[in-house]
């Protein structure tokens, strides 16, 4: 009769903290997976069974199981852009006859790393990790030797686990040609240009900056991806000697926020002040005036994060990187530089 650990059945956790080892070194070892060594299997599967979680999980017919299901580790998964994005995704799955599970990770690298354990104690048969933390490409791979990863919207590339973006570099590039066709060249970008996901809008922009012969007008704010970032970063930027007279933001809700910073520093928006977006998410037309902003695919972003995950699952060995098209859309927020 399995033995009940005070407060539920044991997991992965109480396996790890019994044996001595990762959470992750037992997922493999349980799945018969991975590069373990026999007498830390043993170790292992001796703790396994004298918590009496052998018997809950079946632990050693693990690898031959399939649960149907696909995880997703997302930062910030409650954002307007992420919503639409999971709906296409369980859309797809649903289509395909699997299930998705879904965890929201703290922005935090040692939080991310927690919750992408927590996911893994749900048994998925795939992964998908939608990160903003600065991680290394060895960390998935890791991941990659138990299961199926996609590094979903993370430009961290390897040839042990696919990867899905959007091409942002050339995205951003078109925002700063748009403002620069209505007479800008003090364009300032609000972002983190250190965070991968932002590192090739980051370069989309320099680039386009640099090839006019702006370089001296490149100014970067660092800045968070809430409403709240994008008013303290355009409300800095704006307190400058020579303000720039656009500003592009690399997400929407950061957009947004930059509106209110010029209204309460009486500037009129696009009047005195050019403003961009990033995703055309509900932030985009939720509010006046309407940004002009980066579409980016999100019903094709979530079908093909589980066509990729599903091919791995069905035999496909190959690492893929596929890159995805966004689309510049004109709005209300910009016009002619003054």
């Amino acid at each position: 009769m399995t033995a009940k650990r005070q407060g539920g059945y044991p997991t992965i956790k109480d396996v790890s903290e019994h044996a001595g080892v990762s959470k992750s070194l037992v997922s493999r070892a349980l799945r018969g997976e991975g590069a373990v060594r026999e007498s830390t299997r043993q170790r292992i599967l001796e703790s396994a069974a004298e918590l009496g979680y052998r018997a809950h999980a079946g632990a050693r017919a693990l690898a031959s199981l399939s649960s149907g299901t696909l995880g997703f580790v997302v930062t910030g998964l409650f954002d307007a852009f992420w919503g639409e994005v999971m709906y296409a995704v369980d859309q797809e799955a649903a289509r395909r006859g699997m299930r998705t599970l879904y965890l929201s990770s703290p922005p935090e690298s040692g939080g991310e790393l927690e919750v992408i354990e927590r996911m893994l104690e749900y048994r998925v048969d795939g992964l998908a990790l939608g990160l903003l933390g600065r991680r290394d490409a060895a960390e998935l791979e890791a991941y990659a030797a138990v299961l199926p990863v996609l590094a979903l919207m993370y430009d961290l590339r390897s040839d042990r686990y696919d990867t899905l973006v959007t091409d942002d570099a050339s995205a951003m590039a078109s925002v700063v040609r748009h403002l620069a066709d209505l007479g800008h060249s003090n364009i300032a970008l609000i972002g983190d240009a250190e965070l991968p996901n932002v590192a090739a809008r980051a370069r989309g922009y320099t680039e386009e900056m640099t090839s006019r012969g702006w370089g001296d007008c490149i100014a970067f704010e660092p800045a968070g991806f809430l409403q709240s970032d994008g008013y303290q970063a355009a409300d800095k930027l704006l307190r400058r000697p020579h303000r720039p007279t656009a500003i592009a933001c690399v997400n929407d809700a950061q957009a947004r926020g930059a509106v209110l910073a010029a209204a309460d520093a009486g500037l009129s928006v696009p009047g005195d002040l050019s403003i961009t977006g990033y995703d055309d998410s509900l932030y985009a037309v939720a509010g006046v005036p309407r940004l002009t902003t980066v579409r980016l695919p999100r019903a094709d972003i979530g079908q093909t994060a589980v066509s990729m995950l599903s091919d791995r699952l069905n035999g496909r060995d190959t690492a893929l990187v596929s890159v995805l098209r966004p689309e510049l859309v004109e709005r209300d927020s910009t016009g002619p530089a003054r």
